[in-house]
C-alpha cells in the first residue's frame, strides 16, 4: 500500500469529516485489491474513511496529484448526505 499525507488550506470545497468535523488533513491511500485493480481513497486524520464502495478504482493506483483530486472527490460523494 502506498500513502501520501496532504494538508489543505481552510476551504469550503471538501466536505467535513462526519466523525471529527475537520476538512483539511487527510491521508490518501492506494492499495492493490486484485491482479489488475487498485483502490484509491482519502482517510481523515482521525482515521475515518469511506466504505469500500465509495473508493476510486484504478488499474495503476498511486497517490499522484490526479489521484489525490479524485480521492477527495470520492470523499465528497461518500459524505454528501452527512
Amino acid at each position: 500500500m502506498t500513502t501520501r499525507r496532504i494538508l489543505l488550506k481552510p476551504n469550503d470545497k471538501i466536505r467535513p469529516c462526519p466523525k471529527c468535523g475537520q476538512n483539511t488533513e487527510f491521508t490518501i491511500h492506494s492499495a492493490q485489491v486484485a491482479e489488475d485493480l487498485c483502490e484509491v481513497w482519502a482517510e481523515c486524520k482521525c482515521g475515518h474513511e469511506p466504505d469500500s464502495g465509495d473508493r476510486f478504482e484504478d488499474v495503476f493506483g498511486g497517490v499522484d496529484d490526479g489521484n489525490v483530486q479524485v480521492a477527495l472527490s470520492c470523499w465528497n460523494d461518500a459524505f454528501a448526505s452527512a
